[in-house]
């Protein structure tokens, strides 16, 4: 086994461009790859955890988790293909479709995923916001993951600056991503941002923040907040983040990049759905409060109705319940 880590020449206060080993046990493996796989399944267990405290069905949550993941792949693939690699499309044909390893968008990830989430949730009569809530809680820190991977093998490598956090990389390390003609000049060092690193600082406080409401029994959200918080939060950092793009690996339309048109869709639609939610939402029932049906299942939330119906016609608050005896009259 073979590990290969290089490290570039440093500028008086940029960070030091650091290459992510590569191991080689006969066959060689990508750091990029390895870590987002650890990420889908720290994200998949913190989901199936999560999914415990709502009482669901272990064949309901295994069916979401692999729909969401292999539409999420798919999705990151083909809006990459779609919005940035045209050039490659039409020189390489619709194969390229099928080369899902080559070239990933995290808001293709994103739409990808949202698309199974609603097929499943169609196909199986799951009740939309709870599952959308166990989706996030287990999408939101695989995502912030793979976002290490995408760090430490430098994917996201933004313009040039004196910023002290950028990062100073050499140009053999330029050149090898085809990226000269955005950094003319003959220095032997260009300091630029790392996008990934920014964003991954970023994601750290929002991890903690959402895993904690999630979490946390003293008062729980309305089903469905948790999802469009974190809408709500990333959104506006990715589309700041985007004005340090490249003009060659993000092309833009009509001035924004694709990644910046899709932040202010998701803006506006979580902050119209977190009003809603805010305004006529209900904390999902816990395990305990199901009566040992399955949670997440309209057929549930419908069964729940009925008994609480039935409770105040036979003069309870709630089931099992007695009702509050009226005050005498003076």
């Amino acid at each position: 086994m073979t590990v290969a880590v290089a490290v570039g020449a440093v500028s008086a206060g940029g960070l030091p461009f650091i290459a992510a080993p590569e191991l080689d046990l006969g066959i060689p493996i990508q750091p990029f790859g390895v870590i987002v796989a650890a990420g889908v399944l720290i994200g998949a267990e913190i989901m199936r955890r999560y999914s415990l405290r709502y009482g669901m069905d272990d064949d309901d949550l295994r069916g979401l988790t692999m729909w969401v993941i292999v539409t999420g792949f798919l999705g990151a693939h083909w809006l990459d293909i779609l919005w940035y690699e045209q050039d490659r499309l039409a020189a390489e044909g619709p194969i390229l479709m099928l080369k899902v390893w080559d070239g990933i968008s995290s808001y293709g990830g994103f739409v990808g995923g949202g698309l199974g989430y609603a097929f499943y949730v169609w196909w199986k009569r799951l009740t939309p916001t709870l599952i959308a809530d166990v989706t996030i809680v287990g999408l939101l820190p695989a995502f912030s993951i793979g976002r290490i991977g995408c760090t430490l093998v430098h994917d996201h490598i933004g313009r040039a600056t004196d910023f002290v956090l950028g990062v100073d990389y050499p140009r053999s390390a330029l050149a090898a991503r085809g990226l000269l003609a955005e950094f003319p000049g003959a220095e032997a060092v260009t300091r630029a941002h790392n996008l990934a690193m920014y964003e991954l600082a970023y994601l750290i406080p929002v991890n903690v923040l959402v895993l904690y409401l999630a979490f946390q029994r003293k008062r729980r959200l309305p089903a469905g907040l948790i999802t469009v918080l974190t809408g709500f939060l990333y959104a506006p950092v990715r589309f700041f983040l985007e004005f340090w793009r490249l003009n060659t690996s993000d092309p833009r339309y009509v001035g924004l990049t694709f990644a910046q048109w899709a932040s202010i869709l998701f803006f506006v639609a979580a902050g119209y759905t977190a009003y809603t939610i805010m305004k006529r939402g209900q904390p999902a029932p816990l395990a305990d409060e199901l009566g040992g049906r399955p949670g997440g299942r309209k057929s549930t939330m419908e069964a729940l109705a009925r008994d609480k119906a039935k409770a105040a016609a036979e003069g309870s608050d709630a089931p099992g319940e007695p009702r509050a005896k009226a005050r005498k009259k003076k």
